[in-house]
C-alpha cells in the first residue's frame, strides 16, 4: 500500500492511508480516508516483566507461508516463528493463521520488530496485526494487537485465494467500478468491461493478484489498477470478504477494500499525504532568508551512500531521482534534469528575483540535495535497508529494494502545498514541490529545508510504523495527525542551530509562505503556543495538520527539555546521542518502530519512554514525562477511543 502527505501549510486536503499528511492544510476534499474502528484493539503494552520467547531450531518447519522472504537469517526466522507461537498462546488463536509481514533487528538499539497478519483461507485479514518487539536476549519487551478470535476464523467459508478463472477477474473490475463511482468518477458497464485483467504473481512477495489494463485515466492516471482477495474485520468483530484495490490518481493513491456481495466500499486508505509546503543552501541553513549558497563538496555519508550519491552526471542515484515537473504529468523518467559539469559540480545561477522556472536547474539541485540529506541521516539513526528505506539497491541484502524517492520540483500539478506518496517497501514513493503564490516573485518550495524535511518524514513514518509492508497505519484521525505531527518536529530537528535556545520560537514555512503555515510557532511559551492535549476534542482540531500541530508541540517540548538536560549537537550525523537533539531523533524513530498500528497520542507517548529505557536505561524519563506532562499528556491522561480526551499534568511516581 501507499501513502500520500500533504504539507499542509495552508489546509491540508485528504489525509492518505498509508500515511497521508500534506504541508498546507487547504481546502479538503468531500473523499476521505475511513476505516472500521476496531474497540478490542489492544493498546500499545509495554511488559515491565518481559516474556522470554521460546525459541526451539525446530520452529523452522513454519517458514515458508508463516514466514516472510526477507528474513534473510536463520537467528531471525527463529525469532519469527517464536513470537507466531506467542501470540497463538498469549490470545488463543491458531499459528497457522498468521504469517510474519516484515521482521528485522534495528542495528542501533538491539531490539528486533516483528509485524504480523493474520489469515483466513490463506488470505490477509489487512487489520488483523499485531507488532511485536523483541530484546536482545530474545524476551517480549512490549507488543499490541488486533487479532481475530479462533471462533471467527473458524466460521468463515473455505475459498481459494487464488484467482483463475473468469468470475475471480469480473469481480475484480466489479470492485473497480464500485470504487470509481465511490470517487465520483463511475464507470458504466461498457468501460467496465473493457478493462482488461490477468492473473499474476509477484516477483517479490509471491501473492497472487489481479492487473487491470486499460482503465480510464480518470480512474487512474496510468491506466492500470491491481486488486487482490482480502478480509476485513468489521467493527462487531465479524469478517468480510473484500477485494482490495489500489489506485493512482493526480493527488490520490487509493487503497480499498470493496465488498463487491455488499455493493460498498468498506474501507478506503489514501497514500499521499501533502506537505506546507553541489551549490545549495547546505544543512545549517533553513532557506534563503537564513543565509547564503555554499559549495558543499563530497557531502554523501559514506555507510548510508557507499557509492555516493550521483548516477553519470546527474540529479539521479540510488536514493532519489530529482527533476522538473512542470506539467504535473505521472511520466518522470525522462524529465529534465540537470547535468553536472566536470568533476561532478553541480553550480547553477539562482536569481531570486526571477520567477522560479527561470531557476529551475537551482531547484531540482537544492531538491536532490535536501532529499540525500535525509536519506543518510535517517539511515545513522535507524531507518535503514532492512527497516524499509528508499534505495534502488539494498547493499545489505536486506529489505526490498526498487524504491528510491521520485522528487519533483516546480511540479505543476498544485500550488502553495507539498506532497509524499508512501507506498509499502519496495515500490517508488514520490515526492512533489510545488510552487508558492504568496509573494511576488514567486517562491519555491524546494529552496526550504523544513518543507522538504517534512515531506520526506511522511515516508520514515509510514515505513516504521506497523512495519515497511505496511503503508496503512497513519491514515486519518489521530495516528494521521501524528504523522503531520512527526513530520514537522524532525523538520524543526534539522534547523536549530546552537545559538538557539529553550526560547527559541520555530515557525514552519515561513520563507515561502512569509509566516507560519500552523495555528502557532513552535515554542515552550504557553502563551505563545497554548496547546494541549485538550485541544483535540476542539471542533477546529479535527483535521489532522491541526492534532499533529498538538503532537509536534508536545514533541517540541520534550526536545528542548533533553537538549536543556544533555547538551546540543552542532552535527546530527556525528549521532551523539549523549546530545538531547541527537538522543529526541532517535527515540521518535525507534518509538516509530514499537508502536502499534494507527497509534494514539498515549501510544507513541509510551513508545517513546520505551524506547529510551531501551537506550539509556531510563536516565531520561522523568525529563520526558514532565515535558509530556506540560502540555497534559502526563501518567494519568486518557482518550484513546479518539473521541474525549481527559488532561492530566502528572508524572508518575518515582520522578
Amino acid at each position: 500500500m501507499k501513502t500520500i502527505s500533504l504539507l499542509g501549510f495552508v489546509a491540508a486536503s485528504v489525509v492518505a492511508s498509508a500515511a497521508p499528511s500534506g504541508i498546507n492544510n487547504s481546502a479538503a476534499t468531500a473523499i476521505k480516508p475511513f476505516r472500521p474502528i476496531l474497540k478490542h484493539r489492544e493498546s500499545f503494552l509495554v511488559h515491565e516483566e518481559p516474556i522470554a520467547l521460546q525459541i526451539q531450531a525446530s520452529q523452522l518447519s513454519l517458514s515458508d507461508s508463516a514466514l516472510v522472504g526477507t528474513m534473510v537469517s536463520d537467528e531471525l526466522k527463529d525469532i519469527g516463528a517464536a513470537v507466531l507461537n506467542f501470540l497463538g498462546a498469549q490470545y488463543k488463536v491458531p499459528t497457522s493463521n498468521m504469517r510474519v509481514t516484515n521482521a528485522y533487528t534495528d542495528s542501533a538499539s538491539g531490539i528486533t520488530h516483528v509485524y504480523v497478519v493474520q489469515t483466513v483461507n490463506g488470505v490477509d485479514i489487512t487489520n488483523a496485526v499485531a507488532n511485536i518487539n523483541v530484546s536482545k536476549d530474545k524476551k517480549v519487551i512490549s507488543s499490541s494487537q488486533c487479532l481475530v478470535a479462533e471462533a471467527v476464523l473458524t466460521s468463515v467459508t473455505k475459498e481459494s485465494p487464488l484467482m483463475q478463472d473468469e468470475s475471480d477477474l469480473d469481480q475484480a473490475k466489479q470492485a473497480l467500478a464500485l470504487l470509481a463511482s465511490h470517487l465520483g468518477v463511475p464507470l458504466d458497464k461498457t468501460a467496465t468491461g473493457a478493462v482488461a485483467a490477468a492473473v499474476v504473481t509477484s516477483e517479490t512477495s509471491g501473492q497472487t493478484y489481479v492487473s487491470l489494463e486499460t482503465v480510464p485515466d480518470s480512474i487512474a492516471i496510468s491506466g492500470t489498477a491491481t486488486a487482490s482477495r482480502a478480509y476485513v474485520q468489521q467493527e462487531d468483530g465479524s469478517l468480510v470478504s473484500t477485494w482490495r484495490v489500489n489506485v493512482e490518481q493526480q493527488d490520490h493513491w487509493w487503497n480499498a477494500n470493496i465488498d463487491v456481495a455488499g455493493g460498498k466500499v468498506i474501507s478506503l486508505v489514501d497514500w499521499y499525504a501533502n506537505s506546507e509546503s553541489y551549490y545549495v543552501y547546505p544543512k545549517n541553513i533553513n532557506s534563503p532568508d537564513e543565509g547564503t549558497r555554499k559549495m558543499v563538496v563530497d557531502p554523501a555519508n559514506t555507510d548510508a551512500s557507499p557509492k555516493g550519491w550521483v548516477t553519470e552526471g546527474s540529479t539521479y542515484g540510488n536514493n532519489v531521482w530529482a527533476q522538473s515537473n512542470p506539467t504535473g504529468g505521472n511520466n518522470w523518467q525522462n524529465n529534465h534534469r540537470p547535468k553536472a559539469q566536470s568533476g561532478n559540480v553541480f553550480n547553477y545561477t539562482l536569481d531570486l528575483s526571477a520567477q522560479p522556472p527561470k531557476y529551475v536547474d537551482a531547484a531540482i539541485t537544492q531538491l536532490f540535495y535536501t532529499n540525500n540529506l535525509m536519506h543518510d541521516l535517517s539511515y545513522i539513526y535507524g531507518f535503514d535497508e532492512a527497516a524499509g528505506n528508499f534505495q534502488d539497491v539494498n547493499y545489505s541484502g536486506k529489505g526490498a529494494d526498487g524504491d528510491a524517492v521520485i522528487a519533483n520540483a516546480q511540479d505543476g500539478s498544485g500550488t502553495n502545498n507539498a506532497n509524499f506518496a508512501t507506498p509499502p517497501d519496495g515500490q517508488r514513493p514520490r515526492m512533489r514541490m510545488y510552487v508558492w503564490t504568496i509573494t511576488n516573485p514567486r517562491r519555491d518550495g524546494d529552496l526550504e529545508q523544513d518543507i522538504v524535511a517534512h515531506e520526506y518524514t511522511h515516508g520514515i513514518s509510514n515505513r516504521l510504523t506497523g512495519g515497511p509492508a505496511n503503508s496503512d497505519c497513519l491514515d486519518y484521525g489521530e495516528s494521521g495527525g501524528m504523522g503531520e505531527g512527526w513530520s514537522d518536529a524532525v523538520a524543526n530537528i534539522m534547523r536549530l542551530k546552537s545559538t538557539d535556545t529553550h526560547s527559541t520560537d520555530l515557525l514552519l514555512g515561513d520563507y515561502v509562505y512569509t509566516k507560519t503555515i500552523r495555528n502557532y510557532a513552535y515554542s515552550t511559551n504557553m502563551r505563545t503556543n497554548p496547546s494541549t492535549y485538550k485541544y483535540l476534542d476542539r471542533s477546529d482540531y479535527q483535521e489532522v495538520h491541526s492534532i499533529g500541530e498538538v503532537w509536534a508541540e508536545m514533541l517540541y517540548e520534550v526536545m528542548w527539555a533533553l537538549i536543556d538536560k544533555n547538551g546540543f549537537s552542532e552535527d546530527l550525523f556525528a549521532h551523539d546521542l549523549s546530545k538531547g537533539n541527537a538522543l529526541m531523533l532517535q527515540l521518535l524513530l525507534d518509538g516509530m518502530k514499537l508502536q502499534p498500528c494507527t497509534p494514539s497520542f498515549i501510544d507513541a507517548r509510551n513508545a517513546i519512554i520505551q524506547a529510551e529505557k531501551n537506550l539509556t536505561g531510563g536516565k531520561n524519563a522523568c525529563t520526558i514525562w514532565g515535558a509530556f506532562a506540560k502540555r497534559g499528556l502526563g501518567a494519568k491522561a486518557s482518550g484513546s477511543d479518539g473521541k474525549t480526551h481527559y488532561e492530566d499534568y502528572s508524572v508518575p511516581g518515582g520522578c
